[in-house]
């Protein structure tokens, strides 16, 4: 019997789901988060046993449906994520999470890309791009285990809000470096429009507005407004299909725009969280997006776990090591206590002894976006025939794989170790 492409496709998009269902009574077995599992699963039923193809894994993650799964899980996840982030917590931590998400970043991009220059021998533009790509930290791996710890309001809001905002600004950082190696590439030329009318400074400042500033305005007065409709027509049921379709809309129209759609989730995830009448009907709302949001964060992972072959394993294993345990012990911690260090410098602000300044450096896994953007060098390397691009768009590609992967084991293995000893018991 032939079996069609198609069909394979899903006889894969099929294991892939039995596989992650799986990982619930393994990971309760072991007495851990279910990540690390469903990435070591993706691990042994991709490159090793070769159940998951390697491009299948990689067509699912960046390309379905245009988008990708990485992208629309994200989108699922951040969505449902968000309905559980306070207010009050951004408003009370607001300097702590700015001050990680801008120099923090910055920090991180620089940092991480002179020691892939230094490493790889490529231009130092070219380590920045790729320091951009996993500058931002990951909410999908953090909440789970925050969850399962109970770790203190004050730090986890702080480290889920830096993650949950951080991702535009990586998104421009990519901007940056693109646009200084290749100025005339469509895919920063909004960026560089802006940096050639008002200067680099001033064009920074306003691009980073319009990606954070205004979505974040137009996700709030949405939110707003599905509550307002659910009180005056009453959707029951059909409220998940309303939220949902105002989501996806979100995304879309924005990504049409070439303005990054996350903080419009983010605020619409929080506005209908907080200001919810919460009847049964929300209640369902919540439960249908947590359901659906684990199922994304599942798939995602198995799929993260099988984008490498064997041969991109064994050819930069040694490089993605080194240069993950750069970026978790070394860049990560500097990135840390430089922001941190800055925003406890202003009056009448809450500030973080060093104990907790250890923890949160050293809590910072990679994940999806990383993943997504680490294509992009090479793809538009190809189609613009930039050479340097092409001959260190692996290199980029495979060194990220290798960070989101150890990044997200180690820290959900150390974790709640390293909360003992710098928190102390039962106080993270």
């Amino acid at each position: 019997m032939i079996i069609s492409p198609v069909t394979y496709d899903y006889y894969e998009i099929s294991f892939i789901l039995i596989v992650a269902a799986f990982s619930i009574p393994i990971s309760r077995k072991a007495s851990m988060v279910y990540i690390p599992v469903l990435i070591v699963m993706g691990l042994i039923f991709g490159p090793l046993l070769g159940f998951i193809n390697h491009s299948f894994a990689i067509y699912m993650l960046s390309s379905f449906a245009t988008i990708g799964v990485g992208m629309l899980g994200l989108v699922i996840i951040l969505y449902y994520e968000s309905h559980n982030f306070s207010p009050r917590i951004l408003k009370k931590y607001f300097t702590k999470i700015a001050a990680l998400d801008t120099i923090g970043m910055v920090v991180t991009a620089v940092g991480a890309g002179i020691f892939f220059s230094l490493l790889t021998g490529a231009p130092f533009i070219v380590g920045f791009i790729f320091g951009s790509i996993i500058s931002p930290t990951d909410p999908a791996s953090l909440i789970p285990t925050f969850k399962k710890l109970n770790i203190r309001d004050d730090i986890s809001g702080t480290l889920i809000g830096e993650s949950l905002f951080n991702d535009p600004l990586g998104i421009i950082l990519l901007s940056l470096g693109i646009g200084i190696l290749a100025p005339n590439v469509s895919y920063s030329s909004f960026f560089t429009l802006l940096t050639s009318h008002v200067g680099l400074i001033m064009g920074f400042g306003s691009f980073l507005i319009l990606e954070i500033a205004i979505p974040a305005a137009i996700g709030i007065a949405l939110g707003f407004a599905i509550i307002f409709l659910n009180k005056y027509f009453n959707f029951e049921s059909l409220l998940v299909a309303l939220t949902l379709g105002i989501v996806l809309f979100e995304f879309t129209s924005l990504e049409a725009l070439g303005i990054t759609p996350f903080p419009a989730i983010i605020s619409t995830g929080a506005i209908i969280g907080n200001y919810s009448d919460k009847s049964i009907f929300w209640n369902r709302e919540t439960n249908f997006n947590e359901n659906l949001s684990f199922m994304a964060q599942s798939i995602i992972f198995i799929l993260l776990g099988s984008i490498l072959t064997r041969t991109q394993i064994f050819n930069y294993i040694v490089l993605g090591f080194v240069i993950s345990l750069i970026v978790i012990f070394l860049i990560r911690p500097i990135a840390v206590f430089i922001s941190i260090g800055l925003a406890n410098m202003g009056k009448n602000v809450i500030k973080f002894d060093n104990r907790t300044k250890a923890f949160m450096s050293l809590v910072g896994p990679r994940g999806v976006v990383p993943v997504v953007l680490s294509t992009v060098p090479f793809v538009i390397g190809e189609a613009n025939h930039i050479q340097i691009l092409i001959e260190y768009g692996t290199i980029i590609y495979a060194s990220v794989s290798f960070v989101v992967l150890i990044s997200i084991i180690l820290q959900t293995v150390y974790v709640p170790y390293v909360g003992k000893l710098l928190l102390g018991e039962r106080k993270y």
